[in-house]
């Protein structure tokens, strides 16, 4: 298992490495098919003490992304959050694929490895949209998957919305989760 740990605006000193090891590297005895663990902190200004720090783990589980983050007021009590939200995640992905008919498909979810584009020059927020700063830009590979894969993978990385190659209609798809709690979803229209 890889363990990446990557700092924006924050000192990781050997005693938050330390801790961040002790809390993500043992997720493998948990769930055996992760293979990587993505550990992003940040520390932004707010007007609130208690949310300066954010952190956000991703975790590669089989080529499904599981994704938790939170904010506290140091490292090391968000680094302690977001591992029960994931703990929480974990034992739900387990639920969902090892024991239910997930676990016997013979194709498995779709990976969707997104990582920034390092080919895309880096915004400074210097360019201004009507609608805000366009400040980062992702690309990752869509592998073809059905609507229920996608809605699984969405509530997985605990995302609104998630973007998708259909399978039944072999074009993109946005899924989306509608304020009323049910799904959405947009898909083009042929010419």
């Amino acid at each position: 298992m890889e363990l990446n740990i990557n700092a924006n605006n924050v000192d990781v000193n050997k005693q938050l490495r330390a801790h961040i090891e002790r809390k993500f590297g043992g997720l493998i005895r948990h769930l055996s098919a992760i293979s990587s663990v993505q550990v992003e902190l940040s520390s932004q200004p707010t007007r609130s003490q208690d949310d300066r720090m954010t952190v956000q783990v991703t975790l590669n589980v089989g080529g499904s992304l599981l994704r938790a983050e939170q904010r506290a007021a140091n490292a090391i009590e968000a680094v302690n959050l977001v591992a029960g939200v994931l703990d929480r995640r974990i034992e739900r992905y387990k639920s969902l694929t090892y024991r239910s008919e997930r676990a016997r498909q013979v194709v498995p979810l779709g990976a969707q490895q997104a990582e920034d584009d390092s080919r895309v020059p880096a915004y400074d927020g210097s360019e201004v949209l009507s609608a805000g700063n366009l400040v980062r830009v992702k690309r990752f590979q869509m592998n073809p998957m059905t609507v229920e894969e996608a809605a699984f993978q969405m509530q997985l990385l605990g995302h609104k919305f998630f973007m998708f190659m259909n399978t039944e209609s072999h074009e993109y798809s946005l899924l989306y989760r509608r304020d009323d709690g049910d799904l959405g979803m947009i898909q083009p229209e042929s010419a």
